[in-house]
């Protein structure tokens, strides 16, 4: 499928309708997207929906019927309708259908906007209970794939993530392993060793932003993220593989869950209740 480019002044990105996915983010012309290499991660920034991660052996109940939900959700792998476009923007749209209610048996729209705006690409998301009963619970977020490092002529340790607010926080990674001290002093160097225990997902940030940066030169991404409670950063452990992943969502379970409802941060609407939600990554020089 086509990407579909959008602009304002000296940003530029590519989104595309399969995933509602973001595929490159430009400025002045100097890439910040990774370039999806499948020999380590073969996507850029899928939409992740309605959950972050899985559930033990993909598995899960509602009530008495159990149902199949693979890795990261439904979104991520569905052609999304293109709702409205403009120079500087682009909707995309997902509604449930018979694929998608015999892994989640629920009745939602979605709606993912990229705007090109005052030098940021912003994001939101609209999610929407369409059914006439019933709750509808939900997990939202991202999962995108910076290039790491940011040049050809630093190395990955010349790396580091700054965040607004000078704090001291741990992280935990999917299977309850946690790290008590994973930002000290809103600081965190980056190195491939971090990665060997999977996701580092940190919840609980006062900062509104965080900044992916090099003490090399001055090209960032700053992620504006404040309505987003949980921040999941993950890249291979292989030096070769030159991504990281800085993931705004609204929910990240750690350790095992049995059902929608029990997953950590989970959203809930009623019957034509909607949620919005907003993040922007803005890059700089």
């Amino acid at each position: 499928m086509k990407d579909i480019i959008i602009r304002s002044g000296e940003v530029l990105a590519h989104v595309n309708a399969f995933g509602a996915e973001l595929k490159g983010l430009s400025m002045n012309g100097f890439e910040y997207l990774y370039d999806g290499d499948p020999r380590y991660y073969g996507r850029t920034s899928p939409t992740l929906f309605p959950i972050i991660g899985r559930f033990l052996s993909d598995t899960y109940f509602d009530g008495d019927q159990w149902y199949q939900m693979p890795l990261n959700g439904i979104a991520q792998n569905r052609n999304f309708a293109v709702a409205a476009q403009g120079e500087d923007f682009v909707t995309f749209v997902l509604t449930d259908d018979e694929e998608t209610r015999s892994m989640y048996p629920y009745h939602f729209r979605l709606e993912v906007t990229y705007q090109v705006r005052d030098g940021q690409l912003h994001v939101d998301y609209c999610v929407t209970n369409t059914g006439e009963t019933g709750l509808l619970p939900f997990g939202l977020g991202c999962h995108t794939a910076y290039r790491w490092p940011l040049t050809e002529d630093e190395a990955p340790e010349d790396c580091f993530i700054r965040f607004e607010k000078k704090e001291d926080i741990g992280s935990f990674n999917p299977f309850g392993w946690k790290d008590p001290i994973f930002v000290r002093d809103g600081f965190r160097p980056l190195e491939h060793d971090l990665f060997r225990n999977f996701t580092r997902s940190i919840y609980g940030l006062k900062s509104e932003w965080v900044e992916f940066a090099s003490r090399k030169h001055s090209h960032s991404v700053r992620i504006h993220r404040s309505e987003f409670p949980y921040l999941a950063i993950w890249a291979s452990p292989d030096e070769n593989a030159k991504v990281i992943c800085i993931e705004p969502c609204t929910s990240i379970q750690a350790g095992a869950c049995l059902g929608m409802f029990d997953r950590s941060g989970v959203q809930v609407l009623q019957p034509g209740e909607q949620c919005r939600k907003r993040f922007a990554i803005e890059p700089r020089q």
